[in-house]
């Protein structure tokens, strides 16, 4: 990851050439700062690099209640004509796979 560039008037891209606008920050005690930084630090690489690896591929342990898992039942029926077509070999989105993998990744994982 890493290699953004500007590109005359153009926003920042990435080495796969997509935009990043989006800033996403959240709050933590000083104690958690520490230890963040400190691996972050060891791991070599940069914040950012750092906390996108972390965020996108490592384990999250899901603590499922109800409401979850009603959100997921919800998000699997609106999800279930687009796999028929996919079944049917005529997939119009990518993004579908990529949805099945994270609640499946969730479910896996559900305490």
């Amino acid at each position: 990851m890493g290699g953004y560039k500007q590109i005359g008037d153009k926003p920042l891209r990435d080495n796969k050439n997509r935009k990043r606008r989006i800033t996403v920050g959240f709050r933590v005690s000083p104690e958690q700062h520490d230890e963040l930084y400190k691996r972050i630090h060891l791991s070599g690489r940069k914040i950012q690099d750092f906390m996108l690896q972390s965020g996108l591929h490592q384990q999250i342990v899901v603590v499922g209640n109800e409401r979850l898992r009603q959100r997921i039942i919800e998000r699997l029926e609106v999800l279930e004509p687009k796999l028929e077509e996919i079944a049917k070999g005529h997939p119009d989105d990518d993004n579908v796979l990529t949805e099945l993998r994270i609640i499946y990744e969730c479910t896996k994982t559900w305490e």
